[in-house]
Parts: C-alpha cells; sequence; structure tokens
C-alpha cells in the first residue's frame, strides 16, 4: 500500500476544553511546514529532536495564535515512523482549531481517522494486532480490558500467531522437501512426525480460539435482559445489583414501559443491565408497545435473566421461558425472604432477594461463567478479542484438520502442504502479514480522528 507523500496533521487530544491540546504532524514535510507558523528559539527543522521548545504559533499572516511548546521528533524513532511534530497548545475549543488552521495552510493534510496509526502500521512500527490494541486501549472501560489491550500492544498475542505461523511454515517446507522425491514412499515413521507436528500446531490454534469467549466480552461488555411478567421484582433487582435507584419500582403492574439501563462490573467485565417492560396478555396500548421491546430485545441479548417470583409460578412464566430456549439464560426466583419453597422448574435456577440482597453476588459472577462458557482465560497471556481475528483463526483450524486428515489418511502430502500454507496465510491475517488493503482500510477507519 502507497502512504503517499503527503504529510498529515489532526488535533490528538479530546474535543473540548482542557488545560492542553495536543496537535499532531506526520510526514516528510512536518518539520518545514511547522517552520512556516512556529517562532522559537529555534526553528523545528534545526531542533534537537526529542526536546520541547517554547515558542508561538501565527499564521502565515503574523497573526499572534497562542503561546506554545512544540516537540520534533525525526523518524524513523516516532510512533509513525516518519518525521513528526508535536505542537502543544492551550486546550480550548477555538484556539485548539485555529492552531490546526494554521498547520493546514501552512501545507498539511487534514488526516483522516486512525491515519498516524495506520503509517505506524505500514511503516513496520507495529503489526496490524497491535494497531488495534491501540484503539483498544482508548476505547477501554475497565482496568481488565485496558490491561488485557496494554498486553497485546506490547506483542502477546503477536508473538504466539507468529509461534504457531512459523511452526506450521516449517513443516510446510519439510513436507514440500519430501514430496520433491516422490519414487520413495514417505515410510510409516516419517508420516507420523509430520501429523504429530500438525496436531501441536492445531492445539496451540485451538486454544487460541479458546480465549475468544472471554476476550469478546473483556472488550465489548455483556448485554444482560431482566424479563418476566410484570412485578416478579426485574426492577428491583437491576437496583439491586447495581447499587442505585435507576428503575422506577411500584407495586402497579405495567409501571415499566420502557427499557432501562445500567452498568456493572463483574470479574472485569462490563455487564449492561436492562430491565424490561413486564411480559403479559393485555394491557393499555401504550404497554404493549414496551411488551413488543421486551420480546425484540431477548433477540439482542447474550443473556437473559428469567426472573420469576418464589414460590409464585404460574403458566405465564412457562410462556416467558419457552421464548429463552435457544437463548443463554438464568431462571431467578426473586423475593425468597417472603417464600423460600422450591420453585418447581426443571433445571438449574437461583434463588435470591432483591430486597435483602441474598444471592446476588452468585448471581453476577454465574452471569460471566454462562457468557464466557466458564473460561478463565489470564490476561497475560494471548487472547482474541474481535470477530475478525477469531474468523482467521477458525479458518486456519480447518486447513490444519484438513492437512492432518491427509497424513494420517495416507493421500498425497503436497495437499497437505497446501492445506498448511492456507493455514499459514489466514494466521498472517491477524498481525497483517497477508492482509488485503481494503481490511486494513476498514480497520483505521474506525479510529478516532487524531490517533
Amino acid at each position: 500500500m502507497n502512504l503517499g507523500n503527503n504529510t498529515i496533521a489532526a488535533v490528538s487530544t479530546a474535543h473540548g476544553v482542557g488545560g492542553v491540546a495536543v496537535i499532531r504532524v506526520s510526514g516528510t514535510e512536518a518539520a518545514p511546514v511547522c517552520d512556516k507558523i512556529f517562532k522559537g528559539k529555534t526553528p523545528v527543522s534545526c531542533a534537537q529532536p526529542y526536546l520541547m521548545q517554547y515558542g508561538s504559533i501565527k499564521s502565515l499572516s503574523g497573526e499572534l495564535i497562542d503561546r506554545v511548546l512544540c516537540v520534533y521528533m525525526k523518524g524513523p524513532h516516532s510512533y509513525t515512523g516518519e518525521d513528526t511534530v508535536e505542537i502543544h497548545c492551550h486546550g480550548g475549543i477555538i484556539v485548539t482549531e485555529k492552531v490546526l488552521g494554521a498547520v493546514i495552510e501552512a501545507g498539511a493534510s487534514l488526516a483522516a481517522p486512525g491515519e498516524f496509526t495506520k503509517r505506524a502500521f505500514l511503516n513496520g512500527k507495529i503489526d496490524l494486532a497491535e494497531a488495534e490494541a491501540v484503539g483498544d486501549i482508548i476505547n477501554a472501560e475497565t482496568d481488565l480490558s485496558l490491561t488485557e489491550a496494554v498486553n497485546r500492544l506490547g506483542g502477546t498475542l503477536s508473538d504466539e500467531i507468529n509461534k504457531i505461523r512459523d511452526e506450521i511454515l516449517d513443516i510446510t517446507a519439510q513436507i514440500l522437501v519430501t514430496a520433491d522425491y516422490p519414487e520413495e514412499d514417505i515410510d510409516t515413521e516419517t508420516a507420523s512426525g509430520f501429523a504429530k507436528m500438525i496436531k501441536k500446531a492445531l492445539e496451540y490454534t485451538e486454544g487460541l480460539l479458546e480465549t475468544s469467549k472471554r476476550g469478546k466480552f473483556i472488550k465489548d461488555g455483556v448485554k444482560c435482559a431482566l424479563v418476566g411478567r410484570p412485578n416478579t421484582g426485574k426492577s428491583s433487582l437491576l437496583n439491586a445489583l447495581s447499587g442505585e435507584n435507576k428503575a422506577i419500582v411500584t407495586d402497579i403492574e405495567g409501571t415499566t414501559r420502557d427499557i432501562v439501563e445500567q452498568r456493572i462490573v463483574e470479574d472485569g467485565i462490563v455487564i449492561t443491565l436492562y430491565d424490561t417492560a413486564g411480559i403479559r396478555e393485555g394491557g393499555e396500548e401504550i404497554e404493549k408497545i414496551g411488551i413488543k421491546k421486551s420480546i425484540d430485545f431477548i433477540k439482542e441479548a447474550d443473556i437473559c435473566l428469567a426472573v420469576m417470583e418464589n414460590g409464585n409460578i404460574n403458566g405465564e412464566d412457562m410462556e416467558i421461558l419457552s421464548l429463552l430456549k435457544d437463548k443463554k439464560h438464568i431462571v431467578v426466583l426473586n423475593k425468597n425472604d417472603i417464600n423460600d419453597e422450591d420453585g418447581g422448574i426443571e433445571g438449574e435456577t437461583l434463588s435470591i432477594s432483591a430486597k435483602t440482597g441474598a444471592g446476588l453476588d452468585i448471581l453476577r459472577k454465574r452471569i460471566v461463567e454462562l457468557v464466557t462458557d466458564g473460561a478463565k482465560s489470564s490476561v497475560e497471556r494471548a487472547m482474541i478479542t474481535n470477530i475478525r481475528q477469531k474468523e482467521a483463526l477458525l479458518r486456519a483450524r480447518e486447513n490444519l484438520r484438513g492437512a492432518l486428515s491427509t497424513i494420517e489418511g495416507g493421500f498425497p502430502i503436497d495437499l497437505a502442504a497446501s492445506d498448511l500454507e492456507n493455514a499459514a496465510s489466514s494466521l498472517g491475517e491477524i498481525t497483517g502479514e497477508t492482509v488485503n488493503d481494503e481490511i486494513i482500510d476498514k480497520i483505521f477507519s474506525k479510529f478516532c480522528l487524531g490517533k
């Protein structure tokens, strides 16, 4: 992919009022562009790299815009791998826009979303998995999601992927050498050796795939819908789990008309609770709209809590439960402070009291266990966190299985080599070794402007 010769600029700090704003300029003309507008003791292009310099930003017409600090970072020892200048000005909205406008007037082009990180990738400063981690660091909402993303930026995932890929390429090379001598039959020991190596690569690949069950929710969080008939305590449960009186609680059926949401954090994962309207037959027109929203939202949720009244299960509860047959769910028997009888529901149930808090800690942990299938991946090791990476691993796994079947079935080994090459190519998509330009553009278009 051609980087082009243009020098780009953008505000790299958040939009709004603050103490300091940073305008980043990157490209071959970064220093000459800034020389036109920065007035300090030394021109930017002659300044000592990586040393802050105090001065002023003036427009090309000579208007004083702001007093700033300016630093020149000479490529390739910069974030993008190119000559880069950062201007640290005051953080007001107008002053920031005027400083950026002066940089653009001096000859820079406005950067596209994610273009600085894209240049870092294309210049070999980071690979694609590490670049995706940059975006995840910015968007991290918990300590756990931040730690996991920082580890990926440090290469935990890339190292694992490269390790598997190198082993696959090594196996492929050995098989191709063997295939160059078709007059010699492959003995059982040689075939067994190839199969053993492929199984090892397959084991590593499947191990990484297992981390995706937890990794996705560490990064994106969990949607958890509280569903049930009116007055089973859904709103009280949302308030109890979150520790806030977010949802209105009354004894009047149909109080909740629209979906109310509240976030909690459990085991480092953000769980967004959605209190939905009580599902029942009848009700006025507005309530019916809320009930339809509740039923529709079940499809969107990662997990549902079927909230029922302990000791008071009826046919409506069973009908609601039938809506959840294809959805991960937990049957929550509420109000055990009033009635602690067995609910009479087959399968796993959790008896709790939204009023007293009994059983709530167990419920929080069970939500995480259910959505992650009990996976207990450590953030200190590599973790798959997005669908692109997962799909690439799934393709690699299928190719490895195909190669193994070829070897164990006694088929021509060059067929196995073809599957192995495809597996290596799929793994290369994760780090960017074999990814196409369209995918690269799509990934970086999701980044914020200035990063």
